[in-house]
């Protein structure tokens, strides 16, 4: 007998659990449209949350709404708040790394006043968007609105500045009292103890950044004080009020080579120091003066002759010599001093110009260059190091010291004035003064005693008719003289019949000039003792007879 067939029903799913499955499906798709529509979430960090309220604070981009403060929490670990915002999902590609965010409220700074608008509508945060290809989701809230954004066109560089005053942020840079450019940043640098701003070059001015532009700051209104004199400098009204960073490139000279982007360059106080910096090809020297350096400050220049040729870099030389200042000798008393010699200053091709002045120092020194101090101005007394050539100083030679070469100085100016003075008066301080004064009253009595004794004398003479006598002998004596001479020159024809040339007839001719010549001279003298028989002790002049005449 067969066995029975059994027919085993399958087991058919019911539709109706079809119904919780797509009631699930849906909604899952609402749960993740609706996560779409919350969009992106990102976080926020900042020092405290003034002003921030959660579900209130909005995110705008350009007074457009892109997302909303949702929630705040205090991180206490890093004393920090934490703000979490939903940016609408459309807006999601804007989340980049290097895209800032502040807050937008009223503010009065260096830029003006801005976020007026919030008095009525409420503060909110501003975000600008960023150029980096990396998205992000953690932003750091920034103290203040970001100057340039980032649509603007420009490169960006750097100052460093390790003196003066400390610019602000959104301070104007200006090329020939145009404005170019604004500081963006402004920092301290800890560890080289200096100033680094960052600066931002408008389109197409960031051409004009070259490897030879120079940077210094510009007030409304500068004063310098030098050995040159007094310089007045005034700027435009803005520069007045809130100054500024001027740039250009040295006198003289054409545009270098335009510099990348980030370079950093060098931010001087005037811009007298921005040119003296540029020579940067120099070589150190010393001079010792043995002679007060009173008003030779650091920077004032070293000229040959009048032209510049170097600046003061030491005065006094901070040079130390088995632990001590090199002025403390007890050796010598000179006062050293230390200098550069800019070979830039002496040619345009500093190679060519250090060649040539190595090649002939030795040849100069020997020859008498010599260092010295002269005064520059007498309103402000700076002095300034002049070298010159002084053929008769000693002898010198340059020499070396433990760090430099040591140039030979001579004395001059003032101090050798001065000197030379104090040489005097010790001189005459040395003179017998009251023996000489003696002396010369006793001279002048006996002077007057012989001049009353000579008046006594031609008195007596006057009286006694001495004259007289005399005029008479001094008549005898020229007829005498014209007898000999008459004699003479009959004696003279008896020569003429002896030979001609001999020793005798030579003799005889130049006898008979001689007493010719005497009585020549015997003549106006007789002549003047007859008219004027005193005139031996006074003046021959004869006075001329009194005219007389009427009224």
């Amino acid at each position: 007998m067969a066995d029975p067939i059994i027919k085993q029903e399958k087991s058919k799913l019911s539709y109706i659990w079809l119904l919780p499955l797509v009631a699930l499906l849906v909604a899952l798709w609402m749960l993740y449209q609706h996560h779409l529509r919350q969009g992106q979430t990102i976080f926020i960090t900042m020092n405290d949350a003034e002003g921030i309220v959660a579900g209130k604070t909005e995110i705008k981009v350009k007074n457009v709404k892109i997302g909303l403060i949702d929630s705040l929490r205090l991180e206490i670990e890093r004393n920090t708040v934490v703000a979490r915002a939903r940016i609408e999902t459309e807006y999601s590609d804007i989340l980049k790394e290097d895209s800032k965010i502040w807050v937008v409220k009223p503010r009065i700074d260096e830029s003006g006043i801005s976020g007026m608008s919030t008095l009525l509508s409420g503060m909110y945060l501003e975000f600008l968007p960023g150029k980096s290809e990396n998205k992000a989701n953690l932003f750091a809230l920034s103290d203040g609105p970001a100057l340039i954004s980032n649509d603007v066109d420009g490169r960006r560089y750097k100052l460093q500045s390790k003196g003066g005053e400390v610019l602000d942020v959104a301070t104007g840079l200006f090329f020939r009292n145009y404005k170019i450019g604004q500081i963006e940043t402004a920092e301290f640098d800890v560890e080289t103890q200096s100033m680094e701003y960052g600066l931002f070059i408008y389109a197409p001015y960031d051409n004009l950044i070259a490897d030879n532009t120079i940077f210094w700051l510009s007030s409304g209104l500068s004063v310098d004080l030098s050995v040159d004199g007094i310089s007045v400098n005034t700027g435009s009204l803005s520069k007045l009020l809130k100054g500024g960073v001027s740039l250009d490139y040295p006198p003289g000279k054409s545009k270098g080579s335009v510099v990348s982007e980030g370079s950093t360059f060098p931010l001087f106080s005037t811009y007298n120091q921005a040119l003296e910096q540029r020579f940067n090809d120099f070589d150190y020297y010393v001079i010792e003066f043995e002679q007060s350096i009173r008003g030779l400050n650091v920077g004032a220049p070293v000229e040959y002759r009048g032209m510049r040729i170097g600046t003061v870099s030491q005065a006094p030389a901070n040079i130390l010599v088995n632990g001590k200042p090199l002025h403390f000798r007890t050796d010598e008393t000179s006062i050293p001093v230390v200098i550069r010699v800019e070979y830039g200053r002496i040619f345009e091709n500093s190679k060519e110009a250090r060649t040539f002045w190595h090649t002939n120092i030795e040849k100069w020194i020997n020859s008498g260059l010599r260092a010295s101090l002269k005064s520059g101005n007498f309103l402000t007394g700076g002095a300034y190091v002049d070298l010159d050539m002084y053929p008769s100083a000693p002898p010198a030679r340059m020499r070396q010291n433990a760090y430099y070469p040591v140039l030979p100085s001579i004395t001059s100016g003032f101090t050798a004035i001065s000197e030379q003075v104090n040489t005097l008066l010790t001189k005459l301080n040395a003179l017998p003064i009251e023996t000489t004064v003696s002396s010369l009253n006793s001279a002048i009595g006996e002077y007057k005693a012989l001049a009353s004794n000579l008046n006594a004398t031609i008195e007596e003479l006057n009286n006694n008719g001495a004259a007289t006598k005399m005029t008479t002998n001094l008549d005898s004596l020229k007829a005498t003289l014209d007898q000999l001479t008459s004699s003479l020159k009959q004696f003279e024809g008896t020569l003429t019949n002896y030979q001609q040339g001999s020793d005798m007839v030579d003799q005889l001719t130049t006898t008979l000039s001689e007493l010719e010549e005497l009585s020549q001279t015997l003549k106006p003298l007789t002549k003047g003792f007859k008219e004027q028989p005193n005139m031996l002790l006074f003046n021959n002049q004869m006075q001329l007879d009194p005219v007389p005449g009427g009224k």
